[in-house]
């Protein structure tokens, strides 16, 4: 079993490997984001950006649960064991997670108070 969360990792950092320089570019972008609505949002306005935030990360989460199958020439049918779901499950979540993160800053900075 620890060989197949080995190997799904190792699949998800060769696939990312190529992209690494937009990694990057969008950790930066991120981080000027974040600058900006620490800076010119009220404290207040983070929790009530929360809601939105939480939905675009939902969104991503189920999308990337329905087109990661899809995109790797695969089909749910092909998810038979307790692990390909799991591996399956996580990366939803985890890209759920990013695209929360990821907007967060940004949703707070141009929400109106």
């Amino acid at each position: 079993m620890l060989y197949n969360i080995w190997m799904g990792i190792n699949i998800v950092y060769e696939m990312l490997l190529p992209l690494l320089w937009l990694v990057v570019l969008l950790a930066l972008a991120w981080g000027l984001t974040l600058v900006l609505a620490l800076k010119r949002a009220p404290k207040t306005q983070w929790r009530r950006s929360l809601p939105i935030t939480a939905l675009f990360g939902l969104v991503a989460a189920a999308l990337t649960f329905v087109f990661v199958p899809i995109l790797t020439h695969a089909g749910f049918s092909d998810l038979y064991k307790f692990i390909d779901w799991m591996f399956l499950i996580g990366t939803a979540l985890a890209i759920g997670v990013v695209v929360m993160v990821a907007t967060w800053p940004g949703l707070t900075w141009l929400k109106k108070a």
